[in-house]
């Protein structure tokens, strides 16, 4: 089997040779970097012996065995690393040099050889041992997602074993799959409930339908009868076209409670009824249409409704569930109604 270099982001990982040992030896004299292998730092000989022992381990038709590490641009040598098996498990590990401490570069090479492991070697499980006074490497293997699983206490050494397997992330699975579940009922839930709603109100008011219909056409008079022009004093209005015509546009910008937006005559059907379209900026932005009907009942009373059509997107559409739109804002078209009489009949 053609074993070929290992690539990370920013590294290559490749199998040692007996020719490495000047790299090697670099790496191993150094009391810092094997202060957690040996305990001190390697003669050239000691070296040269512990390389020996590594390449007599595993030959060189496996991916089983030791690397190092080198820049992949610059060829830098940058540490070593190692893929060994124990039992049906995969251990990864690796030594950096010093001067590459506390750049990421550990990580990248631990999340590296985690992921060659289950891809390519296939490894249900994958480990890593660390001893538990070396606080940089668990955090290290903590960001490449691997679990402290076991604290083994050896003759010579105290140390503890991580994993990284499907099992280690079983829990986080189901949270997750419960966490999309729900989603998947909600969307699902928004797309079969309605998306549209209408309210309506009407009332008689004593005058003339052509008196009437006159009155409420004018965008401008709204203010004057509308419970949300009410509800902000100090409102600011303005006003472009000719009030009363198809093409009159009317803008507020009011408090939290009226928000912004604007009013459009959309059409007008004489002496029956005034089409608009709403455009609401603040608090949300939508658009909606809304119309106000006039039905004369005798010479002297008119039936008045004001009525209006809004749809709601997915999945803003769920609010329908709790909040009845009828009830909500058909109270408000009811007292707008009442002022609009008592302002008629005066």
């Amino acid at each position: 089997m053609p074993i070929t270099p290992i690539y990370t982001e920013h590294f290559v990982l490749t199998k040692m040779t007996a020719a490495d040992g000047d790299k090697y030896y670099r790496l191993s004299n150094n009391d810092k970097v094997m202060k957690y292998v040996t305990g001190y730092s390697l003669t050239r000989e000691e070296s040269d012996r512990m390389l020996a022992g590594f390449l007599e381990e595993y030959g060189m038709d496996t991916y089983l065995g030791r690397y190092l590490i080198e820049d992949r641009h610059s060829g830098e040598l940058i540490g070593a690393a190692k893929l060994d098996k124990v039992g049906k498990a995969i251990e990864i590990g690796y030594r950096v040099m010093e001067e590459f401490w506390g750049k990421g570069v550990a990580t990248e090479i631990a999340s590296g050889l985690i992921r060659f492991s289950r891809e390519v070697l296939r490894a249900r499980d994958v480990i890593a041992f660390v001893n538990v006074n070396n606080a940089a490497s668990i955090r290290v293997l903590e960001k490449a997602g691997m679990i402290n699983t076991e604290r083994i206490e050896d003759l010579d050494e105290v140390k503890y074993r991580f994993n990284y397997s499907p099992k280690s992330n079983s829990r986080m699975k189901k949270v997750l799959y419960i966490i999309l579940g729900l989603i998947a009922v909600v969307l699902i839930a928004a797309f079969l409930l309605p998306k549209e709603y209408a309210v309506e109100r009407e009332i008689v008011v004593n005058k003339p339908n052509a008196e009437v219909f006159n009155y409420i056409k004018s965008l401008e008079k709204q203010n004057e009868w509308s419970v949300w022009g009410r509800r902000d004093p100090n409102m600011k209005k303005s006003f472009s076209g000719t009030d009363g015509t198809v093409g009159f546009v009317s803008k507020w910008e009011g408090n939290d409670e009226v928000g912004s937006g604007e009013q459009e005559i959309t059409k007008i059907e004489e002496g029956k009824r005034v089409d608009t379209q709403l455009r609401f900026l603040k608090p949300i932005e939508s658009t909606s249409d809304a119309y106000m009907t006039t039905e004369a009942i005798d010479s002297t009373s008119t039936r008045v409704r004001w009525g209006f059509n809004g749809k709601m997107p997915i999945p803003m559409n769920l609010m329908l569930v709790f909040m009845d739109m009828n009830e909500a804002i058909g109270k408000d078209f009811q007292e707008g109604l009442a002022n609009l009489k008592t302002n008629l009949e005066k």
